[in-house]
């Protein structure tokens, strides 16, 4: 498909998210954790995560898929043929047909239902790029907490606080969906660096991957004009850190061309706290 047809689609899905925004109020979506990632960061995230891959081809998961924004982002900034496959599952009905509307004729298969219940695949995925819902901790009720805890407990076998929000749980279960040496990249809230309830993150990051960039926006910087929170853009590849492992930390600006930036030995980090 021609790069003005994919641009005519993402005129289409800008409109769709508007209308779809537009049904729920803005404590709905803040319940949902529904807060849509801009077009140009978007576009700005899966062009970095491309340089990251190589030039291999792609198996593409969004675990909380929206309307699709990044997935027409790789569709603007790759060419069809490195599309392996795609697939992307959102909870929300409405969202779901919406991109399956959208982007089935892509390639992309659309999934209706919760990430944190779907069983494993058989096949792993070779990039996952997502903004998971960002729902906080007062939003899920005791029996939820218990599943998702107990799930976690089978995956990764680690403990998670009671605190923690919803993207959580979507970063550290999407472990087993990613293939080995797959690349992930996360766009959350940066409060996980700072907060207690963010050490399950923290010590993931540090010893079960290799965290390859933490690139935070500046706090003044929002990027969603919905939500009071500052977000991070998180990278890591599913494989044990090399000895002498340094972590490129970068702020302010777009992750491309950061305002200031320096590299943290691992060692380092992990004896951190925070």
């Amino acid at each position: 498909m021609k790069t003005r047809d994919i641009r005519n689609i993402e005129q289409r899905r800008l409109q769709e998210q508007l209308r779809l925004d537009a049904l729920k109020t803005a404590a709905e979506r803040n319940k949902w954790g529904q807060f849509a990632t801009p077009p140009e960061l978007a576009r700005s995230i899966i062009r970095y995560a491309l340089t990251q891959m190589g030039g291999k081809p792609v198996r593409f998961l969004d675990p909380a898929v929206g309307s699709g924004s990044f997935f027409s982002a790789l569709c603007q900034e790759s060419s069809p043929n490195s599309i392996a496959s795609a697939v992307g599952i959102e909870l929300d009905p409405l969202f779901a047909k919406s991109a399956n509307d959208l982007w089935a004729t892509l390639g992309l298969e659309i999934v209706q239902g919760d990430f944190t219940q779907h069983p494993i695949p058989e096949r792993p995925f070779s990039l996952i790029v997502s903004n998971p819902p960002y729902v906080r901790h007062h939003h899920l009720t005791i029996d939820e907490k218990a599943r998702l805890k107990a799930r976690l407990g089978q995956s990764l076998q680690r403990d998670i606080s009671g605190l923690a929000g919803l993207y959580c749980y979507f970063l550290l279960l999407c472990h087993d969906w990613l293939q080995d040496g797959g690349l992930a990249v996360w766009l959350i809230p940066s409060e996980f660096m700072d907060v207690n309830y963010g050490i399950a993150l923290r010590r993931y990051l540090t010893e079960s991957v290799t965290l390859l960039r933490i690139h935070r926006f500046c706090p003044t910087d929002l990027q969603f004009t919905d939500a009071l929170v500052s977000s991070a853009v998180v990278i890591f590849r599913k494989e044990p850190p090399p000895m002498g492992h340094r972590i490129r930390f970068s702020l302010g600006g777009p992750i491309e061309n950061p305002m200031s930036e320096a590299f943290v030995q691992l060692d380092t980090l992990a004896h951190s706290g925070k």
